[in-house]
């Protein structure tokens, strides 16, 4: 189905997206910010996700219990979320609705009141946060993997923070740096769904006054910084648990490498679904794990690739050299021409699927215009992944699962003899 794209650049470098979907009851908006943990300083570690919080706790114009109710009578879903590289506040209301929703998304990145009673109500929410993730040895193990492969690097650090940092924040710490980042060349407005460019941008245009006028340090948008150069590292948190819960994975591809399509179809005939490899081998014909599939992502710079599964403390050495057999056998003989064909068709079917949920597509036309500068639709990006060739997914497999590269995550108690994967 064709849908009109639209967009529009301010003279200040604000950006204005939409997508209109005619004959659909709902909008999906969303207020992104370049601003996620990469441009956070050692001394800042944590204030990207901090102010993702603080900004729900009251505004200018709304009250908490305002911003609640406002909430409650669009009777939407509204929420937030920090990454590395973005920061992303969205709505998915009823188009009727859009206009409040835009409103009320604005003037959390406006005119946020950052209260220093508040900070100190959601410093405790964020501490308890790191404590659950610490608590929870699948999302442990995660983290470790993220620093232990980008060691010592903004890129490594847990977008949490760090707690003595959250400890020591103060309210002037949360507005210094929102005044900092959250400036008009850095935000981009999107929604997609029943709305009408021209009234967006309209709103955006009144609504978003507020920002910072982006002079001196902000004039520019960022430069994202560098991740470090991937070596091998192994990392093993000992803990008192049922299973031992491992990560192993390499570097992957930026998100504009071509190579990334080859390295999405490898993925998937290695770790996505029922037929997959690794689930074939590992849980289907010896049932060592409940679940085994892939931790992956994309971004400006870099990427990362992995498998992450979780058993018996006694079977991670047979788990890890099932593991590392395979990547070797895929490197030498490849993959076969009903695998490949499989791994297009589901790539397909996702990629079509996706089309049905705005909130999908609100998501898309963003991360195009921070990674691309233009709009990649559905149907371009799967000719690019239909032209994969078997022999450009062996040429991925022999690129990424190189020993020089490969990291391991372990968080459970495991022998480290046992902590190794053979890809060579």
């Amino acid at each position: 189905m064709q849908h009109e794209f639209r967009k529009t650049i301010f003279p200040n470098g604000l950006r204005v997206l939409t997508e209109r979907h005619e004959g659909v009851p709902s909008a999906t908006i969303g207020v992104w910010i370049d601003a996620g943990a990469v441009f956070e300083t050692e001394k800042e570690r944590g204030l990207s996700h901090l102010l993702e919080h603080m900004v729900f706790k009251g505004t200018a114009r709304r009250s908490v219990q305002q911003i609640a109710a406002a909430m409650d009578s669009i009777g939407g879903q509204f929420n937030a979320f920090t990454e590395r590289e973005l920061v992303c506040f969205h709505a998915r209301v009823l188009s009727e609705q859009a206009p409040l929703a835009l409103e009320l998304l604005c003037d959390f990145i406006t005119c946020p009141t950052l209260d220093a009673d508040d900070l100190e109500i959601e410093r405790g929410v964020i501490l308890e946060e790191i404590k659950s993730v610490e608590d929870s040895p699948e999302e442990m193990v995660e983290e470790v993997f993220q620093q232990t492969i980008w060691p010592n690097s903004a890129w490594g650090f847990p977008i949490l923070g760090a707690p003595e940092n959250i400890a020591k924040f103060s309210a002037d710490d949360v507005r210094d740096y929102m005044n900092r980042h959250y400036t008009p060349r850095n935000v981009i407005v999107t929604a997609v769904g029943n709305v009408r460019h021209e009234e967006i941008v309209a709103q955006a245009s009144d609504l978003l006054q507020g920002l910072p006028d982006g002079q001196s340090s902000a004039r520019k948008r960022h430069v994202c910084p560098r991740a470090p150069r991937i070596v091998a590292h192994v990392a093993h948190h000992d803990r008192d648990t049922e299973q031992v819960h491992l990560i192993c994975g390499t570097k992957g591809y930026d998100y504009r490498d071509p190579q990334r399509f080859a390295g999405w179809l490898l993925d998937i005939i290695l770790s996505g679904g029922y037929s997959s490899r690794l689930f074939q081998e590992v849980r289907e014909k010896r049932g060592l794990c409940y679940n085994i599939g892939s931790l992956s992502a994309s971004y400006r710079k870099t990427g990362f690739w992995a498998i992450e599964t979780s058993v018996e403390p006694e079977a991670a050495g047979k788990v890890l050299k099932l593991i590392g057999r395979e990547l070797k056998k895929v490197k030498a003989r490849g993959v076969t021409k009903t695998e490949l064909e499989r791994a297009k068709q589901m790539t397909r079917a996702n990629l079509l699927l996706a089309e049905e949920s705005s909130s999908a597509q609100m998501n898309r036309i963003a991360r195009n215009e921070f990674y691309y500068g233009r709009q990649r639709d559905t149907q371009e990006v799967l000719a690019d992944v239909l032209q994969v060739t078997q022999s450009d997914v062996q040429e991925a497999a022999i690129e990424l699962f190189n020993p020089d590269t490969m990291n391991l995550a372990a968080v459970g108690a495991v022998k480290e003899s046992a902590l190794t994967v053979e890809v060579a």
